[in-house]
């Protein structure tokens, strides 16, 4: 299997959590990663910036040169510099489920077409490396690129976003998995806890990439690990109920969400993987709550959030302004909805709070992210549903958004599984359907501690809960949702989902 000529392999990996490597199957993974890198008999150079990985996969590399902790893009410098080699072949992390016949088809493509760079396009992280040529240094230099300008993104994502100025080779493989979002890298816990649990089904290592869909389409389950958005409802009402808003339609008891609940909700974090998001959201208005400035800095600070969003209406925006001070204040994303200047108070249901009174609000968060030096585009955004009713007012939101010196976002109309009348300008709903992504990324607690069976299930005529924090663990009923997720995906929908009429499984949370 030995292909390469003329040619260095780079591992480069900033990996900073601590992998179980030292499991039965974490060991089997970097042997399974480390038999393959010797296949292709090459001189191998690793700079992992983990020790406890580093130490762990260089006795199974005995001949591999460590290098210094360096960037990605300095690490192919070096290589270049120091050694008469043509190509890198560049692991951007550890690749248990490498294919080696897929990237020997790279690396074909790679010399035949004389490329700066190949990688291929669509396929998953952790499948296959990029390879890159002695060429690719001078187009940089040519461009005068430093060496910082490509991190953190690393080579290959500062090539795409100057795709133009190299000469790429990008390969398209079947089966087309980016839908699914994948990682095999083992860069993230995530990707590690989804990565092992492939690996552990897949049958044939040595051709693992066309094994893929079917074990997922076996057991779709898989795709959801732990939740990467959670939807926290502090209130259960607002003082203020916009038009947009199912508190029109459907009425439910006055919750405000409870200390004990809270807490339980940031322990379950402690049980993820470093990534989850945490959206105060829900149908009420978050700022109404008497705690609300605390929880979000206890959100803030929790080292597992990834986020933390604010759904707001402003018209309490000023309670969080000293937030702005916060050290991790760049995980807050603030989203101000506003859906009409010309009928701000018949569509927000607020007629007793002028539109002025609101942006002063945003005026005055920017004006507080500014002084304490952050940037007020990144973390305050005003949001606009598209809808017949503003369709003629887009412009004038978005001139608005650039005015008060925030990010404009254009958001989907949900009409929640028919429960609302339609209201859209244009359906955007796929020809073909998709898995939902919301039930296999995200949880919906409602201030009452409640877990929803998803975020459209908010009749209360009907069964909407999969139990209560009080009385149920989040881990049991996160599974229930994982088997949920599972039908959906193979379209056997519960009788008690409304997944049939629903149109919202295709957007998604960060």
């Amino acid at each position: 299997m030995g292909f390469l000529s003329n040619a260095a392999i780079l591992i480069h990996t900033e990996v900073t959590y601590s992998p179980d490597f030292a499991s039965e199957v974490g060991q089997k993974m970097l042997r399974e990663f480390a038999a393959k890198v010797r296949e292709l008999k090459s001189p191998v150079y690793l700079c992992i910036a983990n020790e406890e990985l580093k130490a762990r996969l260089s006795p199974l590399l005995e001949n591999a040169t460590l290098l210094p902790e360096k960037s990605e893009m300095s690490a192919i410098r070096f290589l270049f510099e120091g050694n008469a080699l043509s190509h890198v072949v560049v692991f951007v992390g550890v690749f248990p489920l490498l294919d080696l016949k897929l990237s020997e088809k790279l690396f074909s493509i790679h010399t035949e077409y004389r490329a700066d760079i190949t990688y291929g396009e669509n396929l998953p992280q952790g499948i296959a490396p990029y390879f890159v040529s002695r060429d690719l240094l001078e187009s940089l230099d040519i461009m005068e690129a430093k060496d910082e300008d490509l991190s953190p993104g690393g080579v290959r994502a500062f090539v795409e976003k100057n795709i133009n100025q190299f000469h790429a080779e990008v390969h398209y493989e079947e089966p087309d998995l980016r839908l699914l979002r994948l990682d095999f890298s083992l860069a993230t816990l995530r990707s590690a806890a989804k990565t092992q649990a492939l690996f552990t089904r897949i049958k044939n290592l040595d051709a693992p990439y066309a094994q893929i869909q079917p074990t997922i389409d076996a057991n779709p389950e898989l795709l959801a690990t732990f939740p990467s958005y959670i939807e926290l409802e502090f209130m259960s009402s607002a003082e203020a109920v916009s038009d947009f808003s199912p508190l029109k339609v459907i009425q439910q008891e006055r919750h405000a969400l409870s200390k004990e609940n809270f807490y339980r909700v940031l322990e379950y974090l402690n049980e993820g993987v470093g990534d989850t998001s945490v959206c105060a959201s829900g149908l009420g208005e978050p700022l109404e709550h008497p705690d609300a400035k605390d929880f979000l800095t206890a959100l803030l600070d929790a080292a597992q959030t990834r986020y933390v969003f604010v759904e707001t209406n402003g018209i309490h925006l000023d309670k969080i302004r000293a937030l702005a001070e916060h050290p991790n204040a760049d995980k807050l994303r603030v989203i101000v909805f506003l859906n009409s200047l010309e009928r701000y108070a018949e569509l927000s249901g607020a007629p007793q709070v002028s539109l002025a009174e609101v942006k002063a609000n945003i005026t005055g968060l920017v004006q507080a992210l500014t002084n304490a030096a952050k940037n007020p585009q990144e973390i305050v955004y005003l949001q606009t549903l598209k809808v017949l009713d503003n369709e003629n007012e887009i412009d004038s939101l978005y001139a608005l958004a650039e005015d008060l010196g925030v990010t404009f976002l254009l958001q989907k109309y949900n009409r929640y599984a028919g429960l609302l009348p339609e209201r859209r300008v244009s359906d955007m709903t796929p020809l073909e359907r998709l898995p939902c992504w919301h039930l296999r990324r995200d949880l919906f607690i409602r201030a009452s501690g409640d877990v929803a069976l998803c975020k459209q299930t908010i009749d209360p005529k009907k069964k909407t809960s999969r139990g209560n924090l009080a009385t149920h663990s989040l881990s049991d009923m996160w599974n229930s949702q994982r088997s949920d997720f599972a039908a959906n995906y193979r379209n056997a929908f519960p009788e008690y989902l409304p997944c049939a009429q629903c149109d919202e499984y295709f957007t998604f949370n960060f």
